[in-house]
């Protein structure tokens, strides 16, 4: 118990980047590691931030969230907008 209390507090306010190639299991892993400690997701795929891509981007569906807070995640209803760096 200690061990893990320890480990929470050297976590806190601390930023993991999950980064890589399509189809590696990012998703998976943020929502396996988000599931173990207290974790939000913020999502940085360029098109998963459209809302009605789901399929063709595959973003995880909100049932597979986990109860962990998602972001960024289909907030955009315009497809013709460009979202850039700028808006992120």
């Amino acid at each position: 118990m200690a061990f893990t209390t320890s480990i929470l507090a050297e976590m806190k306010n601390k930023v993991l980047f999950i980064l890589g190639a399509t189809g590696t299991m990012k998703t998976k892993l943020s929502i396996n590691l988000g599931s173990r400690y207290p974790a939000e997701i913020i999502n940085s795929d360029k098109i998963q931030v459209y809302n009605g891509l789901d399929i063709v981007t595959n973003k995880v569906p909100k049932s597979e969230h986990c109860s962990i807070p998602h972001h960024l995640l289909g907030i955009i209803d315009d497809p013709e907008y460009n979202f850039t760096m700028n808006d992120f």
